[in-house]
This record gives structure tokens, C-alpha cells and sequence, in this order.
């Protein structure tokens, strides 16, 4: 395929406006994730739920910084850090606890998740470890909130991951989102109103959305397909080629 010519320029300069509060808290506390330009990103997904969230967990802690920012976002959430170095613990104060582990210590992650979840936000800007991302999404996802948001910073190149394990991983995620049931008409979408247990896992049940962009990727909990309302249950549907 030839080069296209260059694009006229849009009436807009970005998918996200920058003129928000998380730009601001960005240029106050400058965590990493701003360098990173995630905080566009961030807004998106988190704008509109910024009151409601209560419990927060960021994976990897370091300078502090982090922390302080999401207690400035989150005003009515305790925001928890975990962190391998128990020098962390000199970043607790105000809404924000410490947690002193490995995100790749299954066992851990349990317990934590008992004692401080469920919760609302999970953000994973720990080791950066291929193993151990994807070993915290498998124990913590299920330790959200019902239309909790998990995010994993860091894919790919920029930490070494150059084969896209992480993201990859991810990406069989949206199988999930997509699944439909075999043998089922097309024509019967308005009636799929629940998925059955004894055909679908957890994950095909409360994935609704995963976003991929540059080096970070969402996962948004909720229930699939219920969440949509407009859908009726397959009890009222008519008859239809393959049904069933």
C-alpha cells in the first residue's frame, strides 16, 4: 500500500482535552505516568467516577509521588500502595496505607486481597515483570468491585517486553468481551440477556471493555451482557433459524 498523503489537520488537537483536574494534580505531584502521557488516558476512564471511587490499590510505590496524586484525584478513597521495599511504608499518612510485598507472590496478593479489597481501582506500576503483571491481574481482577477498572502501565518495549507478552495476554481478553454462543441465531441479539455459567467462565461474565494504548492497557469490570438494559430476556425471543 503506497503512503498516503498527510492528513488535513482536525479542528481539535487531541482525543482528551489537557485543560482538566488530573493535568493539573499531573504538573503538581509529576508521577511517571505523566511522562509516560497516560494521563489523557487516565481521565478518560476515570473522570466520571472520580467521587464515587472509595478504595484504590496502585502496585509499586517508589518515590511517593504516585500516592499523593491519586489522593489528590480520589477525594473519598483510601488509596493503597503496594511495594516490595519496606522503606515505602514512610510514604503512609492521610488516606494512603502501605502494603509491604511481592505482586508475584500469589499467596500475598490473596491475603491482601481479603483484608483491604474489594476494590474499586487497580493499578499495576510495579516490577514491570512479565510474570508478575500478568500473575496480579489473574488473583486481584476478581477482587474488584462489580464495574472496577484494572490497569497494567508499562507494556512492551519501553520495560523490555519486546515479544508483547503482557499485551498479548490481554488481548485474549477481547474473545470474551466478543463472546456469543454457538449455534445461536444472529438475529436473537436483542434476547442474549445473560450468558450461562455452566458455558462461560468468570472472565466472559464480567469483562465488558479492555482498552490498549501506547505501553498501558484497561480492563473494565461489569457484567456481560446485563449491562446493557435494552436487552430482553431469551424467554421472549420468537423463533428463529438455529435457535438453540
Amino acid at each position: 500500500m503506497p503512503e498516503p498523503a498527510p492528513a488535513p489537520a482536525s479542528p481539535f488537537p487531541s482525543i482528551v482535552s489537557r485543560d482538566n483536574v488530573l493535568e493539573e494534580l499531573g504538573a503538581k505531584h509529576l508521577p511517571t505516568k505523566r511522562d509516560h502521557n497516560y494521563l489523557p488516558y487516565y481521565w478518560m476512564h476515570f473522570r466520571d467516577i472520580r467521587e464515587q471511587v472509595k478504595n484504590v490499590l496502585e502496585i509499586g510505590v517508589e518515590s511517593g509521588r504516585s500516592l499523593l496524586f491519586w489522593e489528590d484525584f480520589f477525594p473519598n478513597a483510601t488509596i493503597h500502595g503496594l511495594d516490595i521495599n519496606p522503606d515505602c511504608r514512610k510514604f503512609e499518612g492521610g488516606r494512603r496505607k502501605i502494603l509491604i510485598g511481592s505482586q508475584g507472590d500469589s499467596a500475598f496478593l490473596q491475603s491482601i486481597a481479603s483484608s483491604t479489597g474489594p476494590f474499586d481501582i487497580i493499578i499495576d506500576d510495579g516490577s514491570h515483570r512479565v510474570a508478575d503483571q500478568i500473575t496480579s491481574f489473574n488473583v486481584l481482577f476478581s477482587a474488584m468491585t462489580s464495574h472496577g477498572i484494572y490497569v497494567i502501565e508499562d507494556t512492551g518495549g519501553c520495560v523490555g517486553d519486546y515479544s508483547l507478552q503482557t499485551v498479548n495476554a490481554m488481548k485474549t481478553l477481547v474473545d470474551r468481551v466478543m463472546y456469543w454462543p454457538q449455534g445461536l441465531h444472529p438475529s436473537l441479539w436483542p434476547y442474549l440477556s445473560e450468558f450461562s455459567p455452566e458455558q462461560t467462565d468468570f472472565l466472559t461474565r464480567n469483562i465488558i471493555g479492555v482498552a490498549f494504548y501506547r505501553w498501558i492497557v484497561f480492563v473494565m469490570r461489569g457484567h456481560n451482557p446485563q449491562d446493557n438494559p435494552y436487552l430482553k430476556p431469551m424467554s421472549q425471543a420468537p423463533t428463529a433459524p438455529g435457535k438453540g
